[in-house]
C-alpha cells in the first residue's frame, strides 16, 4: 500500500495526464492556476485535483497569524507533497472558503480581469513587448 505522499504524487501524475488529453480540462486548470500563481506547478496540480474551485490558499498558520482568520472546524485541508527533506511529507493548505473572519481579520485581495483593465493591459503589452492590436487575447498570443 502506497504512503499518503505517494498517493498524492500519483494523483498529480493522473491529473497531468488528464490535462494534456483535453483542452477543456487544460483551460479549467489554467483558471485555477491563475488564482494560485504563487504556487509551483506541481502544487497547482494537486490543488486543482482536490479543489478546482479554490481561489486563495494558505497554510493554517498564515490564515490564523497573519490574516487574523480562523480555519473552520471540520475543514479538510488540501494536501501538498513537500520534497524538501530527506523523504517526502505532506503539508496542508486551506482555501479562503474554509476560513471565517474575526474582528480585525484581513481578506486577501483577489485581482480579476475586468473590462476597465483591458485598455491599460493592452497598452502595457504594446509598450513592453511591441505587440499591438484591438484584441487582448491576440496580443497575449503574440507575446
Amino acid at each position: 500500500m502506497p504512503s499518503k505522499a505517494e498517493f498524492y504524487r500519483q494523483m498529480a501524475e493522473q491529473v497531468s495526464t488528464q490535462l494534456v488529453g483535453s483542452w477543456k480540462e487544460w483551460t479549467a486548470f489554467l483558471t485555477t492556476a491563475a488564482r494560485l500563481y504563487k504556487y509551483p506547478f506541481h502544487e497547482q496540480l494537486l490543488i486543482y485535483a482536490q479543489r478546482p474551485d479554490a481561489t486563495a490558499c494558505a497554510e493554517y498558520g498564515l490564515w490564523n497569524d497573519k490574516m487574523g482568520r480562523y480555519v473552520r472546524r471540520g475543514s479538510k485541508g488540501i494536501a501538498l507533497v513537500d520534497d524538501s527533506g530527506d523523504r517526502p511529507r505532506l503539508r496542508y493548505v486551506f482555501d479562503i472558503s474554509d476560513t471565517g473572519t474575526r474582528e480585525h481579520s484581513r481578506t486577501p485581495w483577489l485581482w480579476q480581469m475586468e473590462e476597465r483593465h483591458k485598455e491599460p493591459v493592452s497598452a502595457m503589452l504594446e509598450r513592453n513587448y511591441g505587440v499591438s492590436g484591438d484584441d487582448l487575447p491576440q496580443q497575449l498570443e503574440r507575446v
